[in-house]
């Protein structure tokens, strides 16, 4: 129990840890920033552009600013007068085209050569640098000449942002610090429960893929938001490994999603949900294989994936909240909110892609992202705690029925002893019938009183047993408690129609059926008065009838009771204990073995019980 509390405490302790996580951060953040003596470092609002083809010379343009409709590898250069001091750096974008840069006609540096980045690349990775200025200083002009790309016709320029070292940082994470704290969090979120989930390995493997698949939807997310970050370009000078964790944890984020959401709902129909991951890991695969082979970049198949993505999360939802309200799933209920909120924030990131009313273009489905994992934190852990109560659940049904058929093998065992004894006393009694007359006869008639014994020895031999159909199983447990009915002033009618098998499963289950019915109606007597306010007849009955139509045997009893029953998620509760009752359970997986099926329902004192089984194949 105690391995089971802390499994449920799991995800509750993440979200708290990461909470944690988050305030560490950020509050080295504002001390780092609070504590800096340096001014920020200037950005270049504004320039003068040059385009190779243009019929203008020259147009003055504001940063970011993009230039559309440009045949591939278009000269476009951009002049600009900035004020350095000596040894200022300057921090230059580029997305994915190569670029020279010039302070006062001087080449300081070449963005996107050849050799700096792979075969199968048409256009170099966008690439974040800062770049030494050589002892310039003073009113210096800073020229760069860029070629636009293979894979796109159009070409976005950033604003230049020079100043000290030191400044030039601080500046930077404090254009990015949202975008690349929430990245580093979705990161330390899926290393978290990836590693949570190798823990449960061997305890419960449905929990601990629902956990691994969540938490590697989270580590996608990090990849993609970490690689989108400008921030992360200064720490990590690799530009063509930040192009592929953006595009790859982008690309491979829905498919971890909806595996998790496979577990965490339980859908009754989850095809739909399989088709549309393993639709999507071949998309994946696609993609990256057009990369590889230089046809098709990453960058370019991103436009079919903005369509995609949305898509799915919009198709998530909708079966989310189908299956909440189709099926009553509580588990659905609770995600629904969250995935609603990733669906939003997925929408208008690609709105804001396009109208860029956001500077971040990866900040909105980035919050959206925390937000569900944090909301998602907390269901998890009553998913979790609902899918252990389940299993317990399960595993002691199985140890009940396992208890069960044992006892039904010793009962048949009874039973067969019972009905080779029963015909052995039918003929004894028989035979004892005849041997008493026949001793009578011989005795002298004058001996009034060895008369009266012998009349009172026949008369007292019991008669054969009642028999109530053909079927001996059924008939012997009819004849057990037909028999504490009569103790007990419970009225019992019969009206069986249940023929003999050689099936000895069948028979097997057919006890456990009649057995767990009849008795569950003797304990619901029980409870209730023995007479009736109102007359002298009794009020506690069973009304039991059992007849074959076409291959179905149909089983119907009526049954008083005292009006109390508890019913919780459909079922009902046992008036034994505080659980949920064995017998019904178990009349219901029979049920379930023979194709068929069961129905309970009480109304006005009545309880009333149909059991239906496909007997004959």
């Amino acid at each position: 129990m105690k391995k089971i509390s802390a499994i449920r405490n799991i995800p509750y302790l993440t979200i708290i840890l990461l909470t944690l996580i988050c305030i560490l951060l950020l509050s080295s953040k504002n001390m780092i920033m609070s504590q800096a003596s340096y001014p920020e470092a200037t950005i270049v609002s504004s320039a003068y552009a040059v385009v190779e083809g243009s019929d203008s010379d020259k147009e003055e343009i504001t940063f970011p600013h993009t230039f559309k409709h440009l045949s591939p590898r278009t000269h476009v250069t951009v002049t600009t007068h900035i004020n350095l001091n000596k040894d200022d750096p300057i921090y230059i974008k580029t997305v994915y085209s190569p670029a020279k840069v010039y302070l006062d006609d001087e080449l300081i540096y070449e963005f996107g050569l050849a050799e700096n980045y792979p075969s199968y690349m048409k256009d170099p990775a966008t690439e974040g640098y800062l770049i030494g200025t050589d002892g310039h200083s003073g009113d210096t002009e800073l020229r760069i000449e860029y070629l636009s790309p293979v894979t796109r016709s159009s070409l976005t320029v950033y604003s230049p942002i020079y100043g000290a070292y030191k400044s030039l940082f601080f500046t930077l994470l404090k254009l990015n610090k949202w975008s690349f704290f929430i990245a580093l969090l979705e990161l330390a979120a899926g290393v978290l429960f990836i590693f949570i989930s190798l823990m449960l390995l061997y305890y419960d493997k449905e929990v601990c893929k629902m956990i691994f698949h969540f938490g590697f939807f989270s580590l996608m997310a990090g990849m993609w938001s970490i690689g989108e970050c400008n921030y992360t370009g200064v720490i990590i000078k690799n530009p063509t490994l930040l192009y592929l964790c953006a595009f790859i944890g982008l690309f491979s984020q829905m498919i971890p999603l909806l595996y998790f959401c496979r577990l965490a709902v339980g859908f009754k129909n989850d095809k739909p949900i399989i088709v549309i991951a393993k639709l999507l890991t071949v998309l994946d695969l696609v993609a990256c294989v057009l990369q590889l082979s230089g046809t098709v970049a990453l960058s370019q198949s991103m436009y079919v994936f903005h369509v995609i993505l949305p898509l799915i999360l919009c198709f998530l939802t909708a079966y989310i909240i189908l299956e909440a309200v189709r099926s009553q799933n509580s588990r659905a209920k609770r995600l629904m909110v969250p995935v609603f909120i990733l669906a939003l924030a997925s929408c208008a990131e690609i709105i804001n892609y396009h109208l860029k009313f956001v500077a971040s273009l990866s900040l909105l489905y980035q919050i959206g992202t925390l937000l569900f994992i944090i909301i998602m934190g907390i269901v998890m852990g009553l998913n979790i705690s609902d899918m252990l109560s389940i299993k317990r659940e399960n595993e002691r049904l199985i140890f009940d029925m396992n208890l069960l058929e044992h006892s039904l093998l010793e009962q048949k065992k009874y039973n067969s002893l019972i009905t080779t004894n029963e015909q052995l006393f039918k003929k004894q009694r028989h035979d004892l019938r005849h041997q008493l007359v026949a001793i009578k006869g011989l005795a002298n008639t004058e001996n009034k009183q060895l008369n009266e014994y012998l009349d009172s020895l026949i008369h007292s031999i019991p008669s054969a047993p009642a028999s109530y159909c053909e079927n001996r199983v059924v008939n012997s447990i009819l004849s057990y408690y037909s028999a504490i009915c009569r103790n007990e002033n419970i009225a019992l009618e019969t009206k069986l129609i249940v023929p003999e098998t050689d099936d000895a499963a069948l028979d097997n289950d057919l006890c456990l059926v009649f057995g767990n019915l009849i008795e569950n109606a003797i304990e619901a007597c029980r409870r209730m008065d023995t007479l009736d306010s109102s007359d002298e007849t009794p009020s506690r009955f069973i009304r039991l009838h059992a007849h074959v139509h076409y291959k179905t045997l149909i089983i119907t009893m009526d049954n008083s009771f005292d009006g109390h029953v508890t019913i919780q998620n459909g079922k009902y509760r046992s008036s034994k204990r505080d659980d949920y009752g064995i017998g019904l359970s178990s009349i219901r997986s029979v049920a379930g073995k023979y194709d068929g099926d069961v129905a309970f329902e009480a109304a006005d004192g009545i309880f009333q019980s149909s059991v239906y089984l496909q007997i004959y194949k």
